[in-house]
This record gives C-alpha cells, structure tokens and sequence, in this order.
C-alpha cells in the first residue's frame, strides 16, 4: 500500500492538503496534542464542504512519533504549536531572549510548559509493517526536536520513503530543548541513511531553523517514479483561505476549473 505521513499535524494543513491532491494515496495524520482530533476535523469539514466532496484518504493518529514504541511525558506549550516531547530548556540563548523579532518573541515567550502528560508514541517501522505500507511516498515532519528520530523510527522501513521534509535547528546553541539536534546531526545522519538534501529553507526570516527537503538515493527507490502531487503557493495560499473562511472570488474561480477538469478526466 502507498501511504505519506504527517507528522506533527497540529491543526491538519499540510495533511488535508495532501490527501485533497493524491486521493490514491493514504495519508495519516499524527498529533499527539488533546483534543487535537477535533479541530483537525473541523477544517477537514470546511474543505469537504468548500470542494462540495467527500476525503475517505485522511486519517488522524491521535500519538506521538519516535524511535520507540509505548509512553512517554509530552509538554505542551503555552505558544501550542511549540509542544514537544522534548522538555523545554531553563535558560534559552540571547537570540531568543533579547530579540525584537515578533515570532521569535512569540516563541521565547510561550515555549514554557502549560500541562505536561502522557501520550502514546509510535515507531513508523511498526505502523508500516500493521498497516501493510509497503511505499512512503512523502514525510513531512514537524516534531519539534524530534523530527531525526521521526526518521529513525522507520528503521528498514527508510528504504521504502522516496523523499520528504523535516524541520532543523541551524546550530546546537539555538536550540530550544533539552538534547534537541541541530543540522550538523542531520547531515552526518543523512549521509549514513543515503539521503540527499535537496533544498533548504528558512522557516521563516531571521527564525534559526531550516527547513530541509530530502529525497532517497538508495538505488531501489531510483528505478521507480514518485507518484505524489505536492502543492504549489497558489492551493496552499487557498487552502489557508478555507481554514480560515477567508474565501474570495479567486477560489470559487478555480473550483470552477477544477470541476471541469475532473469530468474530461
């Protein structure tokens, strides 16, 4: 079975998006935050009614991932979408500290630990092998810290993952949790695992973490083609618009197009 994994899906984006765009392809969903399924599916409903269609590819997994399988403390932040597995460190660098950097700010501020408590933590190599996914056509991850151990948990499994996106810090100094990796880690990991970094972002300007694209470059994954539609700006930029029930006349124009490529299909 192909399947891609979002890992970190706080409120369902990246997720949904997915499964709008490759409706042969599974897509789980993973966020270990309470109550975090039912947002999910509220924005799953506003894109079902938007696109008047019903996602049957889209499930959520309400666990944490990472290279073990069982329980384990969860901190979940003041500032939500910083909530890790990873406890938050006591004193953070003057970077974060001392900046004028609204996010950044927003960050340093609510990392701080509003409720700690237990959630169930799935090793990927063990949910591939019950769920009989024998392909990972993409993994997006963002585990906040943990997203290399989000990869480990493949195990063999790695073979299996054509490419991906992961979130990193640029160095060990600006980390923002306890035994966090940076991307010096990664690098050295990447190149043991025979992945290829292929282009490399900033998160946002000035935030000190990358975003990395990879892709497998073990030679069974080479001879097969990647099935996987990513989204560009412009569906994401209407996705966000949906989310938020910010609609304009633009996204009923493209639900016009989009209806009429679908019945020549």
């Amino acid at each position: 079975m192909n399947a891609a994994f979002d890992v970190g899906a706080d409120d369902g984006f990246h997720g949904i998006l997915f499964a709008f765009l490759n409706p042969e392809i599974k897509i789980y969903a993973f966020e270990p935050i309470k109550n975090s399924k039912r947002k999910i599916l509220k924005n799953l409903s506003k894109v079902e009614n938007f696109f008047n269609i019903k996602i049957k590819n889209y499930k959520i997994i309400n666990s944490a991932v990472s290279n073990f399988n069982g329980k384990t403390n969860f901190y979940e932040a003041k500032y939500k979408v910083a909530s890790s597995l990873l406890k938050p460190k006591r004193k953070l660098n003057l970077f974060w500290t001392k900046s004028s950097d609204l996010l950044i700010k927003t960050v340093s501020k609510g990392i701080k630990t509003k409720r700690k408590y237990q959630v169930n933590v799935i090793a990927l190599k063990n949910f591939c092998k019950k769920n009989n996914i024998t392909k990972i056509n993409y993994l997006h991850i963002d585990a906040q810290g943990v997203d290399m151990k989000v990869i480990q948990s493949l195990g063999e499994y790695k073979k299996n993952l054509f490419e991906g996106v992961l979130e990193i810090s640029k160095n060990e100094k600006l980390n923002i949790y306890q035994n966090e990796k940076s991307l010096k880690d990664l690098k050295k990991n990447f190149k043991k695992w025979k992945f290829k970094i292929t282009k490399i972002d900033e998160v946002q300007k000035n935030y000190p973490s990358y975003n990395i694209y990879f892709r497998n470059l073990s030679k069974d994954m080479n001879n097969e083609r990647n099935i996987f539609i990513y989204p560009n700006k412009r569906i994401e930029r209407m996705f966000k618009r949906i989310f938020l029930e910010r609609i304009n006349l633009k996204d009923f124009f493209f639900i016009f197009i989009w209806k009429i490529k679908k019945i020549f299909v």
